[in-house]
């Protein structure tokens, strides 16, 4: 986990770069199963966001290379914004059931949508024990998407 220290020093981090941003926010750091995250609680969180969680993925890029500067050694945490990524992994797991028993029920691979490597590895990990079906990601960023096909006989 994150220390204290360092979740105040990610905390005023995250906020320094909101009020140069000129949004309002709160930052509440939360320990979890995966870790500590920092979820940020805006009326601006589209705008923070960004298309398909551009945004939000920039702002970790940019506050982890920050964070690991000044904390070297800290354990891994995760930044959220109105609890996106929670709702994001959950829509992302549906469509990965539908999309298996869509392939169970017809014999048929399916194409996922294009995802971030991120969401690719949700729905991998989502479908990795799923009986019947296999996953792989084809095509180059940022069109990378999952195709879930039947497995073939004889596989494992």
């Amino acid at each position: 986990m994150v220390t204290e220290e360092q979740k105040q020093g990610i905390t005023e981090l995250l906020q320094s770069i909101l009020q140069t941003m000129g949004i309002e926010a709160r930052v509440s750091p939360e320990d979890n199963l995966n870790g500590t995250e920092f979820n940020i609680y805006t009326p601006d969180s589209r705008l923070l966001i960004g298309q398909r969680g551009a945004n939000l993925a920039a702002l970790q890029t940019l506050v982890h290379s920050v964070a690991y500067r000044k904390f070297p050694g800290i354990e891994r945490f995760s930044i959220d914004i109105d609890d996106y990524r929670k709702q994001r992994e959950y829509r992302l797991r549906e469509i990965a059931k539908r999309a298996s028993e869509q392939v169970k029920k017809s014999g048929r691979s399916v194409r996922l949508e294009a995802m971030n490597p991120y969401e690719r590895r949700i729905v991998h990990a989502y479908l990795s024990n799923e009986y019947g079906i296999d996953t792989t990601s084809v095509g180059n960023e940022p069109n990378r998407k999952i195709i879930i096909s039947p497995k073939q006989k004889g596989e494992i």
